[in-house]
């Protein structure tokens, strides 16, 4: 609750509370690792990976926010390891599948990304496929418009996802452009 409302200290002091209280909870080190990529702690972020791993392997949420934290600290072959492995484990889950691409598409890699892309877009013709993942994906793919319509689909379909929308690292490079602002007064408004 405090991360979604840019509490990220205070979000910070109750992941360590939780801690103290318990060591070995396993979701206290994959929450380290968002709250931190939230603080643009990329570094740090990255250096809770192997604890988060360690505690709760499985964990879906956890593995997506350790590829990302690894990705942004510039460690591109450990995040796509994540992000491959978490895909074998959920092969149900197509945001992975954007994540992954983004990745890719961040690091030059755009033939494969946009192979990617291609399977989503095939997959969406039969199941759900999360639009705020799939924001991320076309941005990264340079593609600004198509982007937006993604993000303006999330905010119609109420995507679970766009809680982080306020904090999320991976959207900075849209909050300078006025439809981005309109889109989440639009989601504020109504809330």
């Amino acid at each position: 609750v405090y991360a979604t409302m840019n509490r990220l200290d205070d979000a910070l002091d109750v992941v360590h509370q939780a801690q103290n209280v318990d060591p070995l909870w396993p979701l206290w080190p994959a929450t380290e690792v968002i709250i931190r990529f939230c603080r643009r702690e990329f570094d740090e972020a990255a250096g809770c990976v192997k604890k988060a791993l360690e505690l709760h392997p499985y964990l879906l949420l956890g593995r997506a926010f350790c590829a990302q934290a690894l990705e942004y600290a510039g460690r591109t072959d450990e995040a796509l390891a994540q992000y491959r492995f978490a895909r074998v484990v959920y092969p149900d889950i197509p945001w992975l599948g954007a994540l992954e691409a983004a990745c890719l598409a961040r690091n030059g890699q755009t033939k494969e990304a946009r192979k990617i892309l291609e399977e989503l877009q095939l997959r969406r013709k039969i199941e759900y496929v999360d639009a705020y993942y799939m924001t991320l994906l076309m941005e990264a793919l340079g593609k600004r418009t198509e982007a937006f319509r993604e993000l303006e689909r999330a905010v119609t379909e109420n995507s679970a996802s766009l809680y982080i929308l306020d904090v999320d690292p991976q959207m900075d490079s849209l909050r300078s452009d006025p439809r981005f602002s309109a889109l989440r007064g639009k989601l504020h408004a109504a809330a």
